[in-house]
């Protein structure tokens, strides 16, 4: 198989990276290993999109347009998102996970240029000099070789630039979680009385240890489907440390250990929570939610400070508004915003590794401080990257393969042509 752009990966980045190549003339071809589109936000049950907005005092906007901001609001119009609803010091979009993977599957198909090849797994990578030449790509027919100009790592997990020699970090890492469904909620009850007691119910349940909960926090939100909502109340730890989710050992300990959670967080609503008497756990999502694992050492190291100081970066791809978002020690998260109605950018040095040359590594597996990866990993912004190496990829596949050469002003005029904010 031959494309002029291989990603690995169909999540909120590499979905974003395969349309925006396609679209700007690139035989593309994407890798995914599930037997559907959208990462996390719908193999984990991930409720809510992140990083599309940025709240200055009562007024919210978006801080990302393209291909993010095309999702949101197509999502929005067929009812299965609405919002935004503020959150701490910013907003999240509440959506139905089975729209956005509905919503993906028209943007592959649509897509002219596009092939998809879904249940595939990466299994090896051949690199010549200072490129990636082939990828081995896994189906269940058996190995095939993929050669292609430009490569796009967008599995989340940093697989292709690891197996590529790139320079990578792994520690420390932060918590993974299962968020589950609920169904024959009295969903009106739950948004009133319910959350407005749910962390005293949680305080409460710790402090008399009747319920072992993982966490101190945690969130229900509704799908706007009658009766059903998603519960992200999990923290998975490993002798009171965060799992290895690139140990094979460790994240089948991890998937094992998120529906025991299920299970007892269930009760504990059922018991304890308005709306949830006669409600009960419906399912569990095919993985585990994963936040972080391996990340680039890449041309630029995005930062806690550059989060926090709102830094904007002349090689820019994408604002984001988020905050640092800890989930690292014991059962607490720790928040971290930039400056009110303040963004910092994405450089585009984040997904360009330093020893390969027709790479680009987009999502959560950026190059980024552990402080940093908190902040860009949430799913608007890694479309919002995702859409920047499609570009970029598209870009060098017309020349030599070469994404570290490309002029980075050229890049973030092609993306404004494309509705980027900048």
């Amino acid at each position: 198989m031959d494309a002029d752009i291989v990603v690995i990966g169909g999540g909120p980045a590499g979905m974003a990276a395969a349309r925006a190549g396609a679209e700007e003339g690139a035989r593309v071809l994407l890798v995914e290993k599930c037997g559907f589109l959208g990462g996390s936000l719908t193999a984990s049950l991930v409720g809510t999109i992140g990083g599309l907005f940025l709240k200055d005092g009562e007024a919210i906007d978006y801080v990302v347009g393209g291909l993010a901001r095309e999702c949101a609001e197509t999502l929005k119009e067929r009812g299965q998102a609405f919002g935004p609803v503020p959150w701490e010091q910013t907003a999240v979009l509440p959506h139905v996970p089975w729209g956005l993977k509905k919503l993906y599957d028209e943007w592959s198909e649509s897509a002219s240029g596009l092939e998809l090849l879904l249940q595939a797994c990466l299994c090896g990578v051949t690199v010549e000099g200072r490129c990636v030449s082939t990828l081995r790509v896994l189906t269940r027919g058996g190995e095939r070789d993929v050669k292609a100009r430009t490569f796009v790592d967008a599995s989340g997990d940093g697989d292709l630039a690891y197996m590529a020699g790139a320079s990578m970090e792994g520690s420390p890492v932060q918590f993974p979680s299962m968020n589950f469904y609920m169904h024959n909620v009295n969903v009106g009850e739950a948004l009133g009385a319910g959350l407005a007691t749910l962390q005293t119910l949680i305080g409460d349940a710790l402090e008399t240890g009747e319920y072992d909960l993982p966490r101190s926090g945690g969130a229900v939100i509704p799908t706007m489907r009658p009766g059903e909502v998603i519960v992200a109340m999990g923290r998975i730890s490993l002798q009171g440390r965060p799992v290895d989710c690139t140990n094979a050992e460790e994240l089948t300990y991890a998937e094992l250990e998120g529906r025991r959670q299920a299970v007892v967080l269930a009760g504990f609503l059922r018991e304890k929570m308005p709306g949830f008497g006669e409600a009960y756990l419906a399912d569990t999502p095919c993985r585990v939610g994963i936040r972080s694992t391996r990340r680039l050492v890449g041309r630029y190291v995005l930062t806690r400070g550059d989060v926090l100081e709102a830094a904007d970066f002349p090689d820019g791809i994408c604002h984001s508004a988020w905050p640092v978002e800890l989930h690292a020690e014991g059962k607490v998260t720790v928040l971290e915003f930039p400056p009110p109605g303040k963004s910092y950018t994405v450089p585009f040095g984040c997904l360009l590794p330093q020893e390969v040359d027709n790479l680009l590594v987009a999502g959560r597996c950026l190059s980024a401080t552990p402080e940093g990866q908190a902040s860009a990993r949430v799913s608007a912004t890694c479309m919002a990257m995702g859409e920047a190496a499609g570009v970029a990829a598209a870009m060098a596949s017309r020349e030599d393969g070469d994404v570290c050469a490309l002029d980075s002003e050229d890049l973030r005029a092609r993306l404004m042509e494309r509705g980027a904010i900048l």
